[in-house]
């Protein structure tokens, strides 16, 4: 890529020390994508909507000029390890210098709604989905393996290959059609099926993220 003189909308998901006195940073902008970048002047907080500049051609550039924009957004607690987990997917599994308009969208919407105790579930599941769809995996919550409608009162296994499968009766990790199609609408007022889009779309994520596992999942399972 040449260098760019504009600025672009974007974010910082991730930063660690780089020599002495830099940061090799992890930035997602509107215009162009997530890259790798060099950043020698101060980074701004996680979360923090800014406008960067970059050069170079190789698949590390440097940032030549940052700014902040707006107020920064401060989530704590659930709020602040959901943020960490949105982050830490963006960084594992999207194409660098790839513009994803409408993911890009609905990350800087569900940020403020992590801090919504009420929101932070169906938040999650809905960036996840759409996430997934981003990628091109998306999760069919309206159709089984062989396209045939999904059913109210039958039950499913879901097999991140295939998708939906018809089993005889309710078995471990099988869940009814109503559940899905409540997920599918994206109505989370019932526990069920909070929990099973949860397990859903973990494991629908998990056949693209692989063995490794998420820090951002560990350190918040180990937080009291």
């Amino acid at each position: 890529m040449t260098q760019l003189a504009e600025l672009c909308h974007a974010f910082v998901l991730h930063s660690r020390p780089y020599r002495e006195k830099s940061r090799l940073v992890d930035v997602w902008t509107l215009e162009h994508g997530r890259m790798s970048a060099v950043m020698r002047q101060h980074v701004p907080p996680l979360f923090q909507p800014c406008l960067v500049a970059w050069r170079g051609k190789t698949p590390l550039k440097t940032i030549s000029h940052c700014e902040s924009v707006g107020m920064p957004l401060v989530l704590e607690g659930d709020a602040l390890f959901a943020g960490f987990y949105l982050n830490e997917l963006l960084v594992r599994l999207l194409v660098t210098e790839e513009p994803q308009l409408e993911l890009f969208a609905l990350y800087t919407a569900s940020l403020p709604c992590c801090n919504q105790r009420t929101l932070l579930e169906p938040t999650l599941r809905q960036f996840e989905r759409g996430l997934l769809a981003t990628l091109g995996y998306a999760v069919n919550f309206y159709q089984d393996a062989v396209g045939q409608a999904i059913l109210p009162e039958r039950y499913y296994h879901y097999d991140p290959e295939q998708g939906f499968i018809v089993t005889p009766s309710q078995l471990a990790e099988t869940w009814q059609g109503s559940i899905l199609l409540a997920i599918a609408k994206e109505d989370f007022n019932q526990q069920a099926t909070r929990q099973a889009a949860k397990l859903i779309l973990r494991r629908a994520l998990a056949q693209q993220l692989g063995s490794k596992p998420l820090k951002s999942r560990e350190l918040w399972q180990r937080t009291p």
